[in-house]
C-alpha cells in the first residue's frame, strides 16, 4: 500500500510538474512571482484525493475503467487567482470554479466539448501605483461558456480552450464588461467516473467605472475535480 502510495504521488507531480512548465512559457502569469507555497498545499491536496477516489469508487460498487471521453460531467475548481487593474498593483487570491459541460470523442485522437462556468474571486488589497501606503479592496467574479479541443493520450486528455464570457469587478470598485477567455489543461481519468485535473486560464477585459476606462486581466491556475456522468 506504502509502495502504491509513493508511485501515485510521484506520477502526479511529475505530470503536475510537465503541464505547470509548458503554462509558464507560454503565459505572462507566470513572468511574475507565483506563490508556490499555496501550489504546494493544491498539490498536496489533489494528490491525496487521487489515492483515495478509486477505494471511494470500489466500496461505491464501481468498477474501474476508462471508455470513451463522450459524455456530461460537472466539475469544481480551486486554486489562486491573479488580477489587475489600470492603476493598481496585482494581487494574488484564492479563486474557486464551478463548471459543467458535455464532450464528444469524434475519434481515437480528438474530443470536442462545450462547458459553462461560474468563478469566484477573493477580495483582496491592491495598492494604488501613484499613491505609495494606499490600496483598494477589489475581486471579481465570472460567468460564461467555452469551447475546448482534447488530445486524448490513454487515460490523460490534455486541451486548450477558448470561450466568451461577463467579468465583474466587486469590492470597492465596480464595473462588468464581457470578453474572451482562454484557457489550457490535462485531465488525468482515474477511473469511469472519476477525473482529475490542472488548468490555466486567462481572460482580459475594458471595464468601465468612476475612475474610468480601463483592462481589466483575470488569470486563474486551479487543480479539479470532475464527475463524469455514464
Amino acid at each position: 500500500m506504502l509502495a502504491q502510495l509513493a508511485f501515485l504521488t510521484n506520477s502526479l507531480e511529475l505530470h503536475l510538474q510537465v503541464e505547470f512548465r509548458l503554462v509558464k512559457s507560454s503565459s505572462f502569469f507566470f513572468a511574475r512571482s507565483f506563490p508556490m507555497r499555496r501550489f504546494s498545499f493544491l498539490l498536496g491536496a489533489l494528490a491525496l484525493t487521487l489515492i483515495l477516489s478509486p477505494a471511494v469508487a470500489k466500496a461505491a460498487g464501481f468498477e474501474p475503467g476508462i471508455g470513451s471521453w463522450t459524455g456530461w460531467y460537472v466539475g469544481f475548481h480551486i486554486g489562486t487567482n491573479r488580477n489587475a487593474y489600470n492603476g493598481f498593483g496585482s494581487a494574488d487570491t484564492l479563486t474557486q470554479e464551478l463548471t459543467g459541460g458535455y464532450n464528444f470523442q469524434l475519434n481515437p485522437k480528438l474530443v470536442l466539448g462545450a462547458d459553462l462556468y461560474s468563478d469566484w474571486n477573493t477580495d483582496t488589497n491592491h495598492s494604488v501605483n501613484a499613491l505609495p501606503g494606499v490600496s483598494a479592496n477589489y475581486g471579481s467574479r465570472g460567468l460564461g461558456m467555452e469551447f475546448m479541443a482534447g488530445f486524448p493520450a490513454g487515460n490523460f486528455l490534455p486541451y486548450v480552450k477558448a470561450g466568451y464570457g461577463q467579468l465583474s469587478i466587486s469590492g470597492n470598485l465596480s464595473g462588468t464588461a464581457n470578453g474572451a477567455r482562454y484557457g489550457a489543461g490535462l485531465i488525468w481519468r482515474i477511473n469511469t467516473y472519476s477525473g482529475l485535473m490542472l488548468q490555466y486560464t486567462y481572460q482580459k477585459v475594458n471595464i468601465s467605472n468612476s475612475l474610468g476606462n480601463g483592462d481589466y486581466r483575470n488569470s486563474n491556475i486551479t487543480v479539479g475535480y470532475n464527475w463524469f456522468f455514464d
